[in-house]
């Protein structure tokens, strides 16, 4: 499948095997998009050092610092050559762009955390692409001639997939940004009291300690921090856990989550952010935000029968398969490249 005038992503080419959102770059490429991006080569590492040396850049890293330069390059070219511009990370160059009337932007943080620079470069956008569906509520509602969609997350559900072991008496948490500590903390002490059985593990940032307080409150032997995770290390985390269990303050799309549904690891979670765009009717298990009684009860629900934690896990693994394989979310964005690009042709025929 080609598209007509070019659709061009730029991104970071340094890609991982079965991890991120980058790899909507490497799918979209093998298919009808063209790339560019940051490689890391000598060229452009010496190339990045004089980019940085001009006013406002200085704070940027090489790879930032690139791509800004190609983005705002890149977008003034004829549209025979580029007709639109997407940038999958649009939150690191929305405010950078001097051009963006032909780019399409993917934006990953919620909309409580945009500026009002991240708001007027919204209205002058070609697009949006939202990874929850309450940021295009938001944009529909503040800036509502901006064209904007919600894609989720897309992932490899082959790799991503459940194991026939049957799983541990584990509990596995993932990811420091934006989750709620104090509720992690205060669920898991009341759940290994409650368990004796259970084990909770935690993986976090390998430069990440937990304060003397902490240590001395929950058990090491069943509380510990888990590191430096290899993607198939990290599935198996996922996969042989009885469940997953991370609360959340705020949220649009989570790695965590839509990889331990894939892997027919039940999900329990708090409702916030843009979680319930991947949560489907009960694909996951939402409580309100410091509802300890709420999702104690849940996971010991869980945890107390090996039919609910394989009934919880079909229906997350089911719901990922269905909307969070890579072929669907590629497709989505291809239909929604056509769709501004017929609306750029439109225009245009109807100037004067």
């Amino acid at each position: 499948m080609s598209l007509t005038p070019p659709v061009w992503i730029v991104t970071n080419q340094q890609f991982a095997d079965h991890q991120g959102h980058n790899l909507l770059a490497r799918h979209l490429e093998a298919r009808s998009v063209r790339l560019a991006g940051w490689t890391g080569s000598l060229p452009q590492r010496l190339f990045s050092k004089l980019l940085r040396q001009l006013p406002g850049n200085r704070v940027m890293s090489p790879a930032l610092a690139y791509h800004v330069y190609l983005a705002n390059k890149l977008s003034r070219l004829p549209r025979a050559r580029v007709g639109l511009l997407h940038l999958i990370w649009g939150d690191e160059f929305i405010g950078h762009l001097k051009h963006p009337e032909r780019i399409v932007l993917t934006l990953h943080q919620p909309f409580e955390l945009w500026s009002e620079t991240t708001w007027r470069q919204i209205a002058r956008c070609a697009g949006v692409i939202c990874m929850a569906e309450r940021e295009c509520q938001e944009i529909r509602r503040r800036s509502p001639d901006t064209s904007c969609v919600f894609i989720h997350h897309g992932i490899d559900v082959d790799f991503w997939r459940p194991v026939t072991q049957p799983p541990r008496r584990q509990v596995c948490a993932v990811g420091r940004y934006m989750r709620n500590f104090d509720m992690l903390f205060r669920v898991s002490q009341a759940l290994l009291a409650r368990h004796p059985d259970v084990t909770i593990r935690w993986l976090v940032n390998p430069d990440f300690q937990l304060s003397p307080e902490l240590v001395r409150a929950l058990p090491p032997e069943r509380f510990e921090l888990v590191r430096n995770l290899s993607a198939a290390e990290l599935h198996r985390f996922y996969a042989e856990s009885w469940l997953f269990f991370t609360p959340y303050n705020n949220v649009t799309a989570s790695n965590a989550i839509v990889e331990s549904m894939a892997s027919g690891t039940p999900v329990f979670t708090t409702r916030v952010g843009g979680m319930a765009s991947y949560a489907g009717a009960d694909a996951i298990t939402m409580v309100s935000n410091d509802d300890d009684d709420a999702m104690l009860t849940a996971l010991t629900h869980c945890l107390d029968s090996a039919e609910v934690r394989a009934s919880q896990a079909t229906r997350g693994r089911q719901h990922a398969e269905t909307h969070f394989s890579w072929p669907r979310v590629v497709l989505a964005h291809e239909e929604y490249y056509k769709s501004l690009l017929a609306s750029v042709a439109l225009a245009g025929s109807a100037a004067p």
